[in-house]
């Protein structure tokens, strides 16, 4: 064929494949059947020769009804939203993709936009080419979603079946008894002292610090061993019932089945589970010692608590987890060290027999956390100007909306007023007439007076909280002023209700290094976010001195401060910086 085209050596464009499996147990049985599940796959890629596997993804021990946890869908997502590795995602069915009917839909559009399908093998749905595939797909994730709710309410109902059996939870690591079997304990004597060596200090006077003193001091070790007692560990002890003979359960529950997040439960649904074991402590110990923990748990609350002198104090966080603590330095500025460097030192905590979580990270000054707070908030608040003048708008309109209704307030009294007058004429009229008696009279007219009266004192009142021009020009002329000192991003120390509102939290991650995390509007920090992060610290709070929040949110961008920009800053205060000591500040920014 002369005028013919050969197709010989010209290969198909293959279609670039991942998979995606998952199960939600780590059980040996679900962790074969996601070894069936890729093998599976690799059945299904011999049926279709247009496609080339270009990754696999799964997640092995996850819940399927909410995507936060699936660290390896949201690597999914990353690589082929972000770096397009891949033009389809091939799942054998919607169950393994989500298991939430919001989720599933939200995702899949989400990856459509991006020009991504998803073929649900046993479902027979393609998201993109399937004209219904969503309609489909809708149901199939809605029958899913029933199916995770049905299970998890057969697991709370086994749960409830099982306290009211008395079957007691956890591995049993418990100072003061060692775990012989299946819901059975027996004690171990040295430990057991050391728990009544515990509530005998505390119902003697000690607190939780002198406590932690005397056991270090006196060489005795946690229930895994360590010499060193955490200030938590032994609160910990002074408050489980455990010692009692009872076991408290229900203290964490699920905010749902789709969500699975733990939170505390109420104090009037916690059970407690009496156990077949016997008890370190009489009942009577164990409540004496909380009603002293309350009391002084209460003192502390009504102390009340001074504004710290620096903003970053609770906002500026070490990298190992601890806090840290604001010191004068000899120059007159002030600096942060971590709270276990101030505690220990460096070299101490380094040699500290059973210690693995020495710090080592360098104290920071605090005018280089003003600093970054200031070319932060600078280069990501751009168009504050124009924000400004909105703010000015909305209460200038509010202000005016006000005087407004008291105007119209005015008139519809007055309107009421003159209707009640005539009320009072026309029973007037009815009296001369002889159509209502005297004592009708007396009372109707005694009613509309009252009423009368009570809307002429109203109205004297709305006059005289009514503003005039001038008082509203310089209301207005004064909250613009406020606005404008608050707002404003050219002094070295910016206001601190910026930086409060701006900064949720900044983690100091190596020597020069660190993490700035921004509110950016969200009412609670961590909710909204493609990636996972974990922040550790310590409050010193009682009875709660140590936090831990898991959070999921975005990075906007990194930072780096050279010295010239230290420099810059500095001269604004008519400082200086040292050339040599200088070492060039990194800075992650997220959202």
């Amino acid at each position: 064929m002369a005028c013919g085209v050969s197709l010989k050596g010209v290969e198909m464009q293959k279609k670039r494949v991942v998979f995606y499996g998952r199960v939600s147990t780590q059980s040996d049985e679900q962790i074969s059947a996601l070894g069936n599940q890729m093998t599976w796959y690799n059945q299904l890629l011999m049926m279709h020769p247009d496609w080339v596997v270009v990754g696999k993804y799964e997640d092995a021990g996850i819940t399927g009804t909410s995507v936060r946890k699936r660290k390896g869908f949201q690597k999914m997502l990353e690589d082929g939203i972000t770096f397009h590795k891949y033009d389809m995602i091939v799942t054998r069915e919607t169950k393994r993709f989500a298991r939430n009917t919001v989720d599933a839909l939200s995702y899949v559009r989400l990856l459509k936009q991006h020009g991504i399908e998803i073929y649900f093998v046993s479902d027979a749905i393609h998201t993109i080419s399937d004209n219904d595939g969503e309609l489909r797909l809708s149901i199939m994730a809605t029958i899913a979603q029933e199916e995770s709710r049905k299970t998890s309410e057969n697991v709370r109902a086994g749960q409830r079946i099982s306290r009211q059996k008395g079957v007691l939870r956890g591995t049993g690591n418990i100072l003061g008894y060692r775990r012989t079997g299946k819901n059975q304990y027996e004690i171990e004597p040295e430990q057991a002292f050391i728990v009544k060596k515990i509530y005998q200090w505390y119902l003697e006077g000690q607190g939780i610090r002198v406590i932690k003193r005397k056991l270090e001091e006196g060489g005795y070790k946690t229930a895994t061993g360590k010499s060193r007692w955490q200030l938590q560990v032994i609160d910990n002890i002074l408050k489980n019932p455990f010692y009692t003979g009872k076991q408290q359960q229900l203290t964490m529950i699920s905010d749902g089945y789709l969500t699975q997040r733990r939170v505390k439960n109420s104090p009037d649904k916690i059970e407690y589970i009496k156990g077949n074991y016997e008890p370190i402590i009489t009942e009577e110990m164990f409540q004496e010692v909380q009603c002293i923990r309350e009391k002084r748990y209460n003192h502390m609350n009504q102390k009340g608590k001074k504004e710290s002198e620096s903003v970053w104090c609770g906002k500026y966080l070490c990298g190992c987890g601890c806090g840290t603590v604001r010191r004068a330095t000899s120059g007159g500025e002030f600096a942060f060290l971590c709270h276990r460097q101030h505690r220990n030192g460096i070299r101490k905590k380094t040699v500290i027999e059973g210690e693995t979580d020495a710090c080592t990270l360098k104290t920071i000054t605090e005018w280089k956390l003003d600093m970054i707070a200031y070319y932060v908030i600078n280069n990501v608040w751009k168009n504050r100007g124009e924000d400004l003048k909105e703010a000015l708008k909305i209460i200038t309109e509010c202000y005016r909306e006000g005087n407004t209704l008291n105007a119209l307030e005015q008139e519809t009294v007055k309107g009421s007023i003159d209707r009640l007058e005539r009320r009072k004429q026309s029973l007037l009229d009815m009296r001369a007439d002889g159509e209502i008696t005297k004592e009708e009279y007396a009372q109707k007219r005694e009613e509309y007076e009252k009423e009368i009266n009570k809307l002429r004192l109203s109205l004297a009142e709305t006059a005289a909280e009514q503003m005039t021009p001038a008082d509203y020009n310089q209301k207005i002329g004064s909250i613009k002023t406020a606005l404008s000192q608050i707002l404003d991003l050219s002094k070295p120390k910016l206001n601190r209700e910026i930086v409060d509102r701006f900064v949720w939290k900044m983690v100091h991650i190596s020597d020069n290094e660190f993490e700035l995390y921004l509110h950016m509007g969200n009412e609670q920090f961590g909710r909204i976010g493609t990636e996972e992060k974990v922040i550790r610290y310590k409050v010193f709070e009682y009875p709660e001195p140590e936090r831990k929040e898991t959070i999921w949110c975005t990075k906007l961008k990194s930072m780096t401060f050279s010295y010239e920009d230290a420099v810059r800053y500095r001269a604004m205060n008519g400082k200086r910086v040292m050339k040599g000591r200088w070492k060039d500040l990194v800075v992650h920014i997220y959202i």
